[in-house]
């Protein structure tokens, strides 16, 4: 367990800093923004992934199996409508560049 919250939490601080600083709470574009392809970006959602492990980590100290299975499927799905907005956003910003990215690049999970 120790080793998924020291993965997962550390993880989030790297990702924030990987797009130097320009997230929001909503989902929403500025002039400052640019897609970044590095880093923890070699997933395209990695605060997405980083967030999953910690979840794991939880369940397997604190939760039982049932409250887990409740909350894996309450995270999957509001994982995938925030992230199919986001990638909405990003395409119709990004154009091509960021349809090239999708294809190259796993969602979540690295070499899936």
């Amino acid at each position: 367990m120790c080793c998924v919250v020291r993965s997962g939490g550390p993880a989030v601080v790297d990702i924030i800093a990987g797009v130097g600083g320009a997230t929001r709470i909503d989902a929403a574009l500025g002039a400052e923004h640019r897609l970044v392809r590095s880093g923890p970006y070699a997933l395209r959602n990695p605060i997405y992934t980083s967030m999953l492990l910690v979840l794991c980590a939880v369940a397997v100290v604190i939760t039982g199996w049932k409250l887990f299975v409740v909350a894996m499927i309450v995270f999957i799905i509001g994982t995938e409508i925030r992230v199919r907005t986001e990638e909405k956003l990003l395409a119709s910003h990004f154009g091509d560049e960021f349809e090239s990215y999708r294809k190259q690049v796993p969602a979540y999970i690295p070499f899936f």
